[in-house]
C-alpha cells in the first residue's frame, strides 16, 4: 500500500438498487394469530420449540434435532415474514436490537435465517408451450431466474448483468432453445432484470407477449418507476399486468464507520434479525468478531431494500482502508474512503486500491441505464499548472477507460481534469500532496 493518504468520494445519489426479504403486509388480526398458528404447526410436526412473535417476525427458542424442519414449518404459515433463532440449546432470550455483538460465525453469502416466501413459486415449465418465457424472483436478497429464450446473445447479456448486480446471491438457469420462436422482449431481458430491485420484493413472469409483475412496493411512486422502466425494457408489444401491492413501509438505513482503530461500527434500522446477522457476519469476517460494534435496530415498519444486502458485501473490499464510512438511507448510498493510497507522483496509472472502487461505479451504471457518471482527476501542486492539468485529465481518462473495458457505453462516462485547482489537503506536506493526487466519482454530467 502506498504511503500517505488519499480520498475518493462516492456520491451515489440515485442508487435504485432496491431489494429484499419479504415485506410486511397483513392485517393486525392476522399478525396476532401467528403465535398460536406457529405453536400448533410445530406441535403437529412433533417439534418442541418456544415461539415468540414480533409483528410478522417469529423467533424460536429451543434445540430441536432438525432446526431446518422447524424453520420450514413456521415459514410456510401465511403471514410469516422471517423465522429466526435465539441461541439454540440455551435459556437465553432471543437477540434484541442494539446489542454490541451478534452472531460470531454467520454466513458471508446469504442471511442465516429463513425468510418466509411471499412470492408465488416459479412453476415448472410446460414443454408443450413452444414460446419464449421468463420467470424471475427477487426475494430475500437473492435473484432466481428460470425460463427459455431462443437468443443466446441476449441470454449471455442477461447473465453478465445478473452476475454484476446480484452475485453471489444469484441462481440463474435461463435456457437457450433456438428452435422456439422469438418474442419482442427477448433483446431487452438484461435491462428488465436490472431494474427489478426498484421495489422491495419483486417478481416477473413473461410468456409469449404477456407479462405479469408482482411483489411489494413501499410507495406508489416506486411502483410507477418500476412499471415505467420495465415497459421501456420490454418494448411496446408486451402487455404488462401489475399485481404489486403497496405497503407504505418507511425507508431503512445502515451506517458503517471505521475510524482507523480497527473497529467497525454498525448502526441504522432494518426490518429483520436476518439482516442484522448478515451485516454483522461480513463485518466480523473482515475485522474479527471482537472488533464489531453492532447497534443496528430492528424495526418491522421499515422496508427491505436490495441495498441492505449489497452494502455489507463491500466490507471485505474496504477492509484494507484504515478509515472509511458508507451509509444507506432508502435507495441512496454515500460515503468516503480515507488514507488508503494515492496516485504515485506524476503518474496516471490506477493503483490496485483505486481499482477496487471501479466495480462499484460499473454496478451503479448497469443498474441505472439512464445515469451518467463524471470522473474528476486532481493533482498536487508540484510541477507547472499546464503539466498538472494534463496529468489530471490523464488520471480521469484512465478511470473512464476502465469503465469502457467493463462494458459501459463511453457516452455515459465523462472524464474531467481540474489540475491542482481543487486541493483537499495542504500541498506543503508530502502527506497533503498524496491526498491531493486523487480521482473523485460523481453521478451526473460535469458541472
Amino acid at each position: 500500500m502506498s504511503s500517505g493518504s488519499w480520498r475518493v468520494r462516492l456520491l451515489m445519489v440515485a442508487w435504485l438498487v432496491l431489494v429484499g426479504a419479504a415485506v410486511a403486509i397483513g392485517v393486525t388480526g392476522e399478525q396476532n394469530d401467528l403465535g398460536p398458528k406457529a405453536e400448533s404447526a410445530l406441535a403437529e410436526a412433533g417439534i418442541d420449540a418456544v415461539v415468540e412473535v414480533s409483528g410478522r417476525d417469529v423467533t424460536l427458542t429451543g434445540a430441536p434435532a432438525d432446526r431446518s424442519r422447524a424453520e420450514a414449518t413456521v415459514a410456510d404459515i401465511d403471514g410469516v415474514r422471517v423465522v429466526a433463532w435465539a441461541d439454540a440449546g440455551s435459556d437465553s432470550e432471543p437477540a434484541t436490537a442494539g446489542a454490541t455483538t451478534t452472531v460470531a460465525t454467520p454466513t458471508t453469502t446469504a442471511p442465516t435465517t429463513t425468510v418466509a416466501s411471499t412470492l408465488p413459486p416459479i412453476a415448472d415449465e410446460d414443454d408443450t408451450i413452444q414460446v419464449a418465457r421468463l420467470d424471475a424472483r427477487l426475494e430475500g436478497g437473492k435473484l432466481t431466474v428460470r425460463g427459455t429464450v431462443p437468443d443466446a446473445q441476449a441470454a449471455g447479456r442477461m447473465a453478465a448483468v445478473s452476475d454484476l448486480i446480484y452475485a453471489p446471491l444469484l441462481d440463474n438457469e435461463l435456457q437457450v432453445d433456438p428452435d422456439i420462436p422469438t418474442a419482442s422482449w427477448v433483446p431487452g431481458i438484461a435491462d428488465a432484470i436490472a431494474v427489478l430491485p426498484i421495489i422491495g420484493t419483486s417478481g416477473l413472469t413473461i410468456v409469449g407477449e404477456e407479462a405479469t409483475l408482482f411483489g411489494y412496493a413501499p410507495t406508489e411512486e416506486r411502483l410507477t418507476q418500476l412499471q415505467g422502466a420495465l415497459a421501456q425494457a420490454l418494448g411496446p408489444d408486451v402487455s404488462l399486468t401489475s399485481e404489486v401491492q403497496v405497503t407504505g413501509l418507511t425507508p431503512p438505513s445502515i451506517n458503517a464507520v471505521v475510524d482507523g482503530d480497527g473497529i467497525i461500527r454498525l448502526s441504522g434500522k432494518v426490518p429483520s434479525q436476518a439482516l442484522v446477522e448478515f451485516a454483522n457476519g461480513l463485518a466480523a469476517d473482515s475485522y474479527g468478531a471482537d472488533n464489531v460494534v453492532n447497534e443496528i435496530e430492528l424495526d418491522p415498519g421499515v422496508d427491505t431494500t436490495f441495498s441492505l444486502f449489497r452494502l455489507p458485501l463491500v466490507f471485505p473490499a474496504f477492509a484494507p482502508f484504515p478509515e472509511w464510512h458508507v451509509e444507506i438511507y432508502d435507495n441512496v448510498i454515500s460515503g468516503q474512503l480515507l488514507n488508503g493510497a494515492s496516485f504515485p507522483s506524476a503518474s496516471s496509472q490506477l493503483t490496485p486500491e483505486l481499482e477496487q472502487l471501479m466495480p462499484v461505479g460499473v454496478g451503479i451504471l448497469t443498474r441505472n441505464p439512464t445515469l451518467v457518471i463524471t470522473v474528476e482527476g486532481h493533482t498536487d501542486s508540484a510541477g507547472s499548472e499546464a503539466t498538472n492539468m494534463a496529468l489530471s485529465k490523464a488520471r480521469a481518462q484512465e478511470a473512464k477507460n476502465w469503465f469502457i473495458a467493463a462494458g459501459i457505453d463511453p457516452a455515459r462516462v465523462f472524464a474531467v481534469g481540474y489540475g491542482e485547482a481543487q486541493p483537499i489537503a495542504d500541498n506543503a506536506t508530502e502527506e497533503g500532496r498524496a491526498q491531493n493526487r486523487r480521482i473523485e466519482f460523481k453521478l451526473g454530467p460535469p458541472e
